[in-house]
């Protein structure tokens, strides 16, 4: 191989490795009647969760989540960090503007969330697609006050 085909090589090998990259992570977003499928049973799970959140009940809050994410947020780690959310931006008030994606075998749907002390906050709630019992498999909560 000659020294001028070496360059040309490594560009290759990089866009390569971008293009795989960029194809295993990303999310496409759902509409109409596949967003309106999801919705149906992700709407009650988010309602049970965070009524569960405000009242400071695991068992509640718990109640839809896989195995896994039972193991990984047991109780002690639900009042820790419900007591870090709550001190930053209050209780749950409500939520709007549901946006379903989809990304590998996961299905997510993050909401737009008013908490006492902060409007805007992202809510996401993931779910195994395929999964028929529609356990919770990921849970976030993100905003400005709760990152600084």
């Amino acid at each position: 191989m000659s020294r001028s085909q070496i360059p040309l090589l490594a560009v290759l090998v990089v866009l390569a490795a971008v293009s795989i990259c960029g194809c295993m992570g990303q999310e496409t977003v759902l509409s109409g009647e596949e967003a309106a499928e999801v919705l149906v049973y992700a709407d009650p799970i988010a309602e049970n969760v965070m009524q569960g959140f405000n009242e400071g009940n695991y068992t509640v809050y718990s109640r839809d989540f896989s195995p896994e994410m039972k193991q990984a947020l047991d109780e002690a780690a639900f009042e820790q960090n419900r007591e870090e959310v709550t001190s930053r931006i209050g209780l749950y008030e409500s939520r709007s503007d549901p946006v379903v994606t989809e990304t590998g075998d996961y299905i997510a749907v993050t909401y737009r969330a008013k908490f006492e002390q902060e409007d805007g906050v992202a809510l996401r709630f993931v779910f195994l697609e395929g999964d028929a019992s529609h356990q919770l498999h990921g849970l976030w909560f993100n905003s400005p006050k709760l990152r600084s």
